[in-house]
C-alpha cells in the first residue's frame, strides 16, 4: 500500500478544489472539519487495519431550491467528464445530491441538508496510517454545518 492517510488527505483535497473549480460562478465555501479513522477489514479480507480520512466543504452561498438540481447536475457532468463512476443520484426537488467514486476508489458526494445547506466531501479508500505527522490539524470538530448566508445573483435566483 502505497499512501498513507496524509497523503490521502492532500488527495481528497486536490478532488474537492477540482470539483468546485467546475462550478461557475464558483459559490462561496468554507472548509469543514476534517475526519479520520479506521475501517475494519471484511471477513475473508486482509486482517490489517485500513485507515482513511474525509476532507470537506460547507457551501456558505445560498442555493434556492430551483438550483440546487442545477448545482447537483454541474457537478454531476463534471464527475463523468472525469470518467469517475456515479454511484447515487438523488433527484429530490429540495434535497437533490450526488455521489461518485473514482477510479483509484476516492468517494466524492454532494449533499443538500433541510435547511438549505450544502456539503461537498472527498473520503479515502483504505490507506496505511501516517506515520509522518498528525492527519487531523486541531482535532475534530463535530458541529452541525453552518447555514447558507452569502446571496448570489445565479445561485440564490429564484428562477
Amino acid at each position: 500500500m502505497a499512501a498513507d492517510q496524509l497523503d490521502a488527505a492532500e488527495r481528497c483535497e486536490t478532488l474537492l478544489q477540482d470539483t468546485l473549480d467546475a462550478v461557475r460562478p464558483a459559490p462561496v465555501w468554507q472548509g469543514a472539519p476534517a475526519r479520520a479513522g479506521a475501517r475494519l477489514p471484511l471477513p475473508g479480507r486482509e486482517s490489517e487495519l485500513l485507515w482513511y480520512v474525509t476532507r470537506g466543504r460547507d457551501l456558505l452561498t445560498v442555493v434556492s431550491l430551483p438550483r440546487r438540481a442545477v448545482l447537483a447536475d454541474v457537478v454531476e457532468r463534471h464527475w463523468r467528464r472525469r470518467g469517475w463512476t456515479i454511484t447515487s443520484l438523488n433527484a429530490d426537488r429540495d434535497r437533490p445530491g450526488v455521489a461518485a467514486t473514482t477510479p483509484d476508489g476516492y468517494r466524492l458526494a454532494l449533499r443538500f441538508g433541510e435547511s438549505g445547506e450544502a456539503g461537498l466531501t472527498a473520503s479515502s479508500p483504505g490507506v496505511a496510517r501516517s506515520e509522518r505527522g498528525p492527519v487531523l490539524a486541531g482535532g475534530v470538530d463535530h458541529c452541525a454545518p453552518p447555514l447558507p448566508y452569502v446571496r448570489c445573483p445565479h445561485w440564490s435566483a429564484l428562477g
